[in-house]
């Protein structure tokens, strides 16, 4: 089972495969980076995921990034982290939102699953 993630400092955005599609899962909201941590790692306990993706972005949060996917590996050392560029994902899921009629107030807590999925699907595709 893979996992995709859209990391954010309040919000994070998750999104599962089992093969060659990636489907949304949970949004989880969270007060720090080791709170974040925590509860991807729980997701991927519960979903018995061995791979994670974690969406990217250059420039000054990426040690943000590297410091989630450093804290996650120590609480579960068997996880595979694979880094992704997650350039234009949240635009991406915002616009298949507004296409799909989907209410601005539902769009808000959907944005961050739906851009993981982005990711993950990226992923896929690219393999």
């Amino acid at each position: 089972m893979l996992l995709g993630i859209d990391l954010g400092q309040k919000t994070t955005g998750v999104a599962v495969s089992e093969g060659l599609l990636a489907s949304p899962y949970t949004t989880i909201k969270h007060k720090s980076i080791n709170e974040a941590v925590t509860k991807v790692n729980q997701i991927c306990k519960e979903i018995n995921a061995d791979t994670v993706v974690l969406g990217v972005v250059e420039g000054k949060i990426r040690s943000l990034f590297e410091k989630f996917a450093k804290l996650l590996k120590i609480q579960n050392s068997q996880l595979k982290i694979i880094f992704w560029d997650e350039t234009l994902t949240s635009r991406q899921a915002r616009a298949s939102m507004i296409k799909l009629q989907v209410p601005k107030k539902k769009r808000g807590a959907k944005e961050h699953e739906m851009a993981a999925s982005f990711i993950l699907q990226s992923y896929l595709d690219s393999k």
